[in-house]
């Protein structure tokens, strides 16, 4: 990164303050506000892919009447359009996370496991969720850890365990790459989606809770992360 770059993300990633963990705080120590205000340091491009990366990874951005295939057709425009291997890799690691839990929860509701030529989910591990669709954890225990804990508290409707630890899951997968990455668009995507776990935690409550609970036995890639502010 030459010294015209580096500056403006030195200046941009240092005013941000640390979040710890995202079980730790009663909110965030920053607000969306006043990161929109520093995000304004990005450069235009950097920023699009940003906001490509949203469109296709937060929540609320994708809209309920889509199919499954739509979904996963623009995830792989988007991610062919990144710059970046470890942006793709982030983006690729939330809807893998994403995957596991809509395998979970059609498999809770007695679905068989989907065709071979049915587009259903996204990354590495599709066709070893469906080989091995009765494996309580799918074959795919080593890659994901959390997925039988996951698998508990979906069958025992404990709402607040479960998205403890998808939002567990998805705060290690991104904190994979920080070490790597301190001053550039990287360290900002992996904090800006820390900052939505972090937020989202914040708000939880139980009323809300139970009705995720229930989209996410409803709706195919919902990962239950409604992240109405975050850019990511």
């Amino acid at each position: 990164m030459n010294g015209s770059r580096a500056d403006p993300y030195v200046m941009l990633v240092a005013s941000l303050p640390d979040l710890g963990g995202f079980l730790e705080a009663q909110s965030p120590p920053i607000n969306w506000l006043q990161i929109e205000e520093r995000l304004a340091m990005l450069t235009p491009q950097d920023r699009a892919q940003l906001e490509a990366m949203a469109g296709i990874i937060a929540w609320e951005r994708i809209q309920a009447e889509d199919e499954d295939a739509t979904v996963l057709a623009r995830a792989e425009q988007v991610v062919a359009s990144l710059e970046s291997d470890v942006l793709r890799d982030l983006v690729r690691d939330r809807l893998e996370i994403r995957t596991v839990i809509a395998a979970l929860r059609r498999r809770h509701a007695g679905e068989d496991a989907p065709a071979a030529h049915v587009r259903w989910g996204y990354g590495r591990f599709v066709n070893t969720i469906r080989a091995n669709w009765s494996d309580p954890a799918f074959g795919i225990a080593r890659a994901f850890p959390w997925v039988g804990l996951a698998r508990e508290k979906l069958e025992s409707g404990d709402t607040a365990g479960l998205e403890r630890v998808i939002l567990q899951a998805v705060w290690t997968a991104a904190g994979r790459y920080a070490d790597a990455h301190s001053f550039d668009i990287e360290a900002v995507a992996i904090y800006l989606l820390r900052w939505a776990i972090v937020n989202n935690w914040a708000q939880y409550d139980t009323a809300a809770a139970t009705s995720r609970f229930t989209r996410l036995l409803d709706e195919a890639l919902d990962d239950a992360l409604p992240n109405r502010e975050a850019v990511i």
